[in-house]
């Protein structure tokens, strides 16, 4: 095909040959092989040049398109082999909101690796899909990889900063009730929050519901009710003022967040590398999230001692 499609470009078999680096004889014989399949021929041949017949127009359409196509899918093939590279699979949310604002810190890092996104809610078969490193929320309890496991995990009420100035909060869990609660898909729920705030139990399943726990926090920054936060999705937010606490206490949640892998796949030394980076990385986050954890419910604590001791006070 691709002697003929010179050839016909080109309107000579001898400057396709140059074209193509062979020789007339053999784009001769390719062409000659392509009209003996056809039956009919698809050149005129007029002393040292070449016309297309009707029938070799027709399908040099199909045989340009089709070369374009597997042109297209060789360039794609590339990506595959590009050094080193490392496909990481983790969930859309986690993606956004925790992962991606760290490669520029590993682009300085190690400007070598060259990173492969691939999100998914869905937990892959790691020993058989060409995935390298997953980064999974859930209770660790994925037989036959090898895990670490990076990041506890804590879900606070969070909302736009305008919220909270309204004259319907005060501050109070049960004013929580008057506003629209956003939920997502999370194990721990409202109703386990309500239930440590000392809320009586109540119908709060009304609100826009959310499977990704990212459009959860971006529908909270944009003003449009409370959402049940992660502290580790919302970190980004909390820091450019986008979303903001509405209480000092957070409620622990059962699943965290692993690093996982075939152990054979460590050892090309890009996965190994991107693995010990991530680990790193997570691990430094952990601990100042357990110490942010910490000082904000101790603030919280002395806040709520102190506004105890008032009332005891004027009582």
């Amino acid at each position: 095909m691709r002697g003929f499609e010179a050839a016909a470009r080109l309107g000579s078999f001898s400057r396709a040959a140059e074209e193509q680096n062979m020789t007339q004889s053999a784009i001769s014989h390719q062409v000659k092989s392509l009209e003996d399949f056809f039956g009919q021929p698809l050149f005129k041949r007029i002393g040292r040049t070449v016309e297309l017949t009707d029938a070799g127009r027709d399908f040099l359409e199909t045989a340009s398109r089709s070369l374009e196509f597997l042109a297209r899918g060789t360039r794609r093939h590339d990506s595959y082999l590009k050094p080193g590279q490392v496909i990481i699979t983790t969930t859309p949310a986690f993606a956004n909101k925790w992962l991606i604002p760290r490669f520029s810190q590993l682009q300085t890092d190690h400007p070598d690796l060259q990173p492969w996104l691939y999100t998914t809610d869905e937990h892959a078969d790691l020993e058989h899909a060409e995935l390298d490193i997953a980064i999974w929320r859930g209770l660790g309890k994925w037989p036959g990889l090898k895990l670490i496991k990076l990041i506890d995990d804590w879900i606070t009420p969070v909302c736009a900063p305008g919220l909270v100035s309204t004259q319907a909060f005060q501050s109070a869990p049960a004013d929580l009730l008057g506003f629209i609660l956003l939920h997502d898909e999370r194990r721990e729920d409202w109703h386990d929050w309500f239930r440590e705030a000392g809320v009586e139990r109540q119908d709060i399943s009304a609100g826009p519901n959310f499977s990704d726990s990212g459009l959860l926090l971006d529908s909270a920054a944009a003003g449009q009710g409370f959402a049940l936060g992660s502290l580790v999705l919302a970190d980004r937010q909390f820091r450019d003022g986008s979303l903001i606490r509405s209480f000092p206490r957070s409620m622990t949640t059962e699943d965290a967040y692993y690093a996982a892998c075939v152990e054979m796949h460590l050892r090309r030394p890009a996965v190994r590398k991107m693995w010990d980076w991530l680990i790193e990385q997570g691990i430094a986050f952990n601990d100042r999230l357990h110490a942010d954890v910490a000082m904000t419910t101790d603030i919280g604590e002395n806040v709520h001692d102190q506004i105890t001791d008032v009332a005891r006070v004027r009582s």
